[in-house]
């Protein structure tokens, strides 16, 4: 069965993905497809679910009955010494 794209931003956007991706126009438009099938597919969770589990997870690495310092801070945040 044949597809036949008749919207120029469409048309344009697959170009952009495919160029970035290194691969044909249909297989960007395939993999893109797929992601949001699989993304689709999965039931969503409340973001304050994702949140309260997050910040659960991250409880073990604050230091207990005190405010973090700014460097324990920077280092629970991933941040080196360059600043990133």
């Amino acid at each position: 069965m044949a597809l036949t794209v008749k919207n120029l931003e469409v048309e344009c956007l697959a170009e952009e993905v495919a160029c970035l991706a290194g691969e044909t126009k249909t297989e960007a438009i395939r993999k893109a497809l797929l992601e949001r099938k699989a993304r689709l597919a999965r039931p969503e969770r409340p973001r304050s679910e994702v949140i309260e589990e997050f910040l659960r997870d991250m409880q073990d690495l604050l230091p207990k009955g005190r405010r973090p310092t700014k460097g324990e801070e920077e280092e629970i945040l991933g941040f080196g010494p360059e600043g990133y």
